[in-house]
């Protein structure tokens, strides 16, 4: 794929399309340190993990008997894997400087596309070709996203909403506007309702994605080349990345993880409800963001994201032991969305 140049230009050291200033940010040609991204100090590397002590604590204290308790706490991380997969796939389009909000889209696509084709088949379709078609439809939905960023020079922002407005309404037609529940064969439900000793399966499966994600960004020079485009990508272009393959990379990574989240939810539910997809995109952003103002400050990094998915799982938790109504749920998530954006921009100035 031929490399584009960027279509708006990006201050030097910030994410493009996020505001997030990355510390391996390439510096300006003319070298001005008053742009250049400061050493975090200890406070801002490990506060967030601070934060997420003193929760654990304080509702630990607060709420004796029931929040402390193995049942309660394998519980939160089980209810949490969903979202921390959704999370993960943000991971790479954000480090690239990229917004992808088809994820929504994708992983309800995923979740009616499974099911449907275990009931349009009776059952008969194998298991790992059913997942094997939804996760290629999450490839394909990836390259669309490229395509339309890279070539189309949409803006992502624009383009993966419209994908994913695109995607919820061919949900809504296959599953015909109704929950799938007929013909899903016993051993794909396992493969989300299995545990190994006393953990659920599917927090495995999270643990694993976790592991390749750090492995990735950390330690590979496609992680660097990400880091780098988000950093500035005409500047990363000029040095050498191939901006353009980091960038359609990542919107495929992205999608396959959310075809895989749906695929997961699907499995762990039994059945293929249209539309679910929207209630994990705000989950998703809100750890992606708060992850990226702690661990590593500045930059979307999977340590930062295990914290925040920590802080977003137990205060929710929390607060609906202590006897909140629901809706607890939504405002806290918002809530740390804005509070890790103004946090991540008060870095930058």
């Amino acid at each position: 794929m031929t490399e584009t140049p960027a279509t708006t230009a990006m201050p030097a050291g910030a994410t493009a399309g996020t505001g997030v200033r990355s510390p391996d940010a390439i510096p300006p040609t003319g070298g001005d340190k008053s742009v250049r991204a400061r050493r975090p100090s200890l406070l801002e590397r490990y506060g967030g993990l601070g934060l997420l002590i003193l929760m654990f604590v304080g509702f630990s204290i607060a709420l004796s008997g029931k929040f402390l308790n193995y049942d309660n706490l394998i519980g939160v991380v089980s209810n949490q894997t969903v979202i921390g997969i959704m999370a993960l796939a943000l991971l790479l389009p954000l480090t690239a400087g990229v917004f992808d909000i088809s994820i929504a889209g994708t992983m309800t696509l995923s979740v009616v596309l499974v099911t449907w084709l275990f009931q349009t088949t009776g059952g008969s379709i194998g298991i790992p070709v059913a997942i094997g078609i939804t996760l290629l439809a999450g490839v394909l939905i990836g390259a669309v996203n490229g395509g339309l960023v890279l070539r189309g020079r949409v803006d992502p922002f624009i383009g993966t909403i419209a994908v994913g407005g695109i995607l919820v309404g061919i949900s809504q037609a296959i599953a015909n506007g109704s929950t799938i529940t007929g013909s899903i064969p016993s051993g794909f439900t396992a493969l989300a309702r299995t545990e190994i000793g006393r953990v659920p399966i599917t927090v495995v499966y999270l643990l694993v994605l976790l592991a390749a994600l750090w492995y990735v960004t950390e330690y590979t020079p496609f992680g660097r080349q990400a880091y780098a485009t988000g950093a500035g990508r005409e500047a990363a272009r000029l040095a050498g990345v191939r901006t353009s393959r980091v960038i359609c990379i990542a919107f495929i990574v992205c999608a396959v993880l959310a075809a895989f989240a749906g695929i997961v939810y699907a499995a762990r539910l039994g059945s293929g409800p249209p539309g679910i997809g929207a209630s994990y995109l705000l989950s998703a952003y809100a750890v992606a963001f708060l992850g990226s103002t702690t661990i590593r400050p500045g930059r979307f990094n999977v340590g930062g994201l295990v914290v925040a998915l920590g802080i977003v799982a137990i205060g929710i938790n929390g607060l609906q032991l202590a006897g909140l109504s629901f809706w607890i749920s939504e405002l806290y998530q918002g809530a740390i969305l804005i509070i890790a954006v103004l946090v991540s921009r008060a870095r930058t100035t």
